[in-house]
């Protein structure tokens, strides 16, 4: 299944707000169904803590990635509404909007396929 990394920089006193939306995120009881909606099988998130500051690195393992960031720019399901905001609010991006630039680019797999 095709996989989409996606870092975001966590502005400055941030982290905290971000644990505490991705607690409450998971206890929803439309997290399920909506991530299956989107075609996705696996996702994570990962907390990057650098000396220039906090990362958040997403992992997405889904049918068609960039579909489903597509899909989930426009959709207008309650969890995908609140969940967007709560990212604007806390990262300061806005994914009703395409994201930045190009996908991320895989330079290394092990093992190899």
């Amino acid at each position: 299944m095709p996989i989409l990394s996606y870092a975001v920089p966590i502005p400055p006193g941030k982290t905290q707000a971000l644990k505490d939306h991705i607690t409450e995120a998971s206890k929803r009881n439309d997290l399920d169904a909506t991530f299956r909606g989107f075609g996705i099988s696996h996702e994570t998130w990962h907390l990057q803590e650098t000396p220039q500051g906090d990362l958040l690195v997403l992992v997405f393992d889904a049918e068609d990635p960039l579909a489903m960031l597509e899909q989930f720019a426009k959709s207008d399901k309650d969890l995908v509404v609140w969940q967007r905001q709560c990212l604007k609010d806390i990262l300061g991006i806005d994914l009703s909007d395409p994201p930045p630039g190009p996908p991320s680019t895989l330079i290394f797999e092990w093992p190899c396929a």
